[in-house]
């Protein structure tokens, strides 16, 4: 059994993660439109890549064609299309029912090939060097027995195989300013009244901000980790953590990492000021102190040394 900080289990905090997501599959927050149709697909994907246009030139990079690719956290299956669009034999597997359905739905309505399963990470259970590639896009740092998770990455990899992931990036805009400073001045903020309806009117989610107050409420105090947490995903996500550029590093240690970036500020967190910025500028931010660090790493063929990394931004 492996523990978490504070003697709490990892199985337990697994199954918070599991229902989380069961109930709100990443990006489903895009739009407001009937679940699952294809108007549904169609709001997510323009929304999650007019944020994230990093994410299609990404993709780019590689040559999918053929290569038998496990996507690990599917979401809604934004991501899926692309790679079962650029030739790649899919596979997807989501800790949770609602993503695992959400994907199955997505491909089913474009008419893609693909296999979608409930799955568990940390104990996979296709065989030794069944894939070309792994692709796990903000998934790895809501695991929380992640080195197990890791193992079987690569146990299932072939040599030679590929992974694709982004982590939450410590060293970013997001992480250092607005979790660990504005958000914990603004928390405070939320307790006067009329708070919520002003910075609403900025632009910020209400929901949010009525449950952050809420929460503020009834716990005078919370861990850094749980703050972390809290202030990632929603108010309510039960595991998040940050990676620099080292801790990145020792995650990938049975690896070989060929490459490190940071991308994506998120203007909009930052409401007039941020969409008063030019494009360039919140490019450049995101290069330099993004939310997401993306790590392309291989699995060494026996006898293969280790390949020295190229890191972007720290």
């Amino acid at each position: 059994m492996f523990a978490l900080r504070g003697g709490v289990d990892t199985c337990q905090v697994q199954k918070q993660v599991a229902s989380y997501w069961n109930a709100k599959p990443c990006d489903s927050e895009f739009t407001a439109v009937k679940r699952l149709s294809p108007e549904f697909f169609f709001e997510v994907e323009r929304e999650r890549y007019r944020l994230q246009s990093h994410v299609p030139s990404l993709l780019d990079r590689f040559r999918w064609a053929g290569k038998r690719v496990l996507e690990i956290g599917t979401g809604v299956g934004t991501d899926a299309r692309q790679i079962i669009r650029r030739g790649a034999v899919y596979t997807g597997i989501n800790v949770d029912a609602g993503s695992t359905a959400a994907t199955s739905a997505a491909l089913g309505t474009f008419g893609l090939p693909g296999h979608v399963l409930q799955a568990d990470a940390t104990r996979m259970h296709f065989p030794d060097a069944s894939f070309d590639f792994v692709y796990t896009f903000g998934v790895l740092h809501h695991i929380p027995d992640v080195p197990a998770a890791m193992r079987e990455i690569r146990r299932v990899l072939k040599p030679g195989g590929e992974v694709l992931a982004m982590l939450y990036n410590r060293t970013s805009i997001n992480y250092a300013i607005e979790i660990r400073l504005l958000r914990k001045l603004g928390v405070q903020l939320l307790r006067a009244p009329g708070c919520v309806e002003l910075l609403a009117k900025l632009g910020l989610p209400r929901e949010k901000l009525e449950r952050h107050r809420a929460l503020a409420q009834s716990a005078w105090r919370m861990s850094e980790a749980d703050w972390l947490s809290r202030n990632t995903d929603g108010p309510d996500n039960p595991y998040s953590k940050v990676y620099g550029e080292e801790e990145a590093r020792a995650l990938f240690s049975d690896f070989d990492v060929l490459r490190q970036e940071v991308r994506y500020f998120n203007y909009e967190h930052w409401g007039p000021l941020g969409r008063a910025l030019p494009r360039a500028a919140v490019e450049a931010l995101g290069r330099r102190w993004g939310w997401h660090r993306i790590v392309h790493a291989r699995k060494p063929n026996s006898g293969f040394a280790p390949v020295e990394a190229v890191v972007l931004r720290r």
